[in-house]
């Protein structure tokens, strides 16, 4: 299975999250073509805000005891940007690489992540993963429009915000 594949059954999981009065943001971990674990942020049903899709993912996965090899060979699919914490939690998982589709300026933190370079001899297994993004970008911005007209409430200007540049 190809990115482009995979990211659409990214974007079907988003849609799914929008169907249900949340962001449109989900990740999918594949290894190799077998999804791993998959999850869409639920901020509004759960009253938190530490329930990234791509951390409530990356636990999903690492409850399944893969070892660090398998884990380099994983791919995080997300619709958007990771944080600083979910690039962060990726990285402490051993994930080999991660696809994005929307950048996030406000709180992405890829440009941050691939500065990170620590000494190598402290660090021999801990990464920054690859990270390509704007991956079906403009489907997954549809989506963000789509929540902006859907929703009320606090997110929406941060949410105006990713789609309006």
């Amino acid at each position: 299975m190809n990115i482009i594949k995979k990211m659409q059954k990214t974007i079907e999981l988003a849609k799914y999250a929008l169907k249900n009065n949340e962001l449109p943001i989900a990740a999918i971990i594949y290894l190799d073509d077998k999804i791993i674990a998959q999850s869409y942020t639920s901020e509004k049903k759960d009253s938190r805000y530490l329930i990234h899709a791509e951390l409530k993912a990356l636990i999903e996965a690492d409850k399944l005891g893969y070892n660090i090899r398998d884990r380099k060979r994983m791919q995080l699919f997300t619709t958007l940007e990771p944080c600083m914490m979910c690039i962060g939690a990726s990285m402490t998982f051993f994930i080999g690489e991660i696809y994005y589709g929307l950048d996030s300026e406000s709180d992405g933190a890829v440009e941050l992540a691939k500065k990170w370079n620590p000494e190598s001899d402290n660090f021999p297994f801990y990464r920054v993963p690859k990270i390509q993004g704007g991956i079906l970008k403009e489907e997954i911005t549809k989506l963000f429009c789509n929540y902006l007209n859907e929703v009320d409430g606090p997110m929406k200007n941060w949410v105006n915000s990713l789609i309006i540049k």
